[in-house]
């Protein structure tokens, strides 16, 4: 009988650390993505193309809320597009979900003002990020935004 009941207490803690990795893992990615989230937007204020382009994978592909995608050369070309400026840009209601240690998703309300070709933008977006750590570096595989209408 004491036996049984080491064994299951043995298995209950070996069971509480494996949670504890678990959330602390996830914190980490948590956290890590959060941080991504303001390197990104940063990036974008400043038009630093070459930040973008580090920071997302090759495969990165970008939904617009009117369907358009863009696939990772379109979207540098935006950023170092002449005509594109970014006067304000916010990222909030941001929500990280690691799926596991090397993938996250990241949902934020995106709302900026700024120009592309002599036309002017004011937007509000729901976006979702999805995220893949390779090479011990996060990177920004999907980006899909959706109009937000409060």
């Amino acid at each position: 009988m004491n036996r049984l009941l080491a064994t299951e207490l043995a298995l209950m803690l070996i069971s509480l650390i494996g949670c504890g990795r678990s959330s602390t893992v996830e914190a980490n990615v948590s956290a890590d993505l959060e941080h991504l989230n303001q390197i990104w937007e940063q990036a974008w204020l400043d038009k630093d193309a070459a930040l973008i382009e580090n920071l997302t994978a090759d495969e990165y592909l970008y939904i617009a809320p009117n369907g358009q995608m863009l696939d990772r050369s379109a979207i540098l070309k935006i950023i170092r597009s002449p005509s594109y400026h970014l006067d304000k840009g916010t990222r909030t209601e941001v929500i990280v979900k690691p799926v596991g240690t090397d993938t996250a998703v990241v949902v934020h309300r995106s709302q900026s003002e700024g120009s592309l070709e002599g036309k002017s933008f004011k937007e509000d977006h729901r976006c979702t990020m999805l995220c893949v750590k390779r090479g011990g570096k996060w990177r920004v595989v999907l980006e899909q935004c959706s109009l937000n209408n409060p």
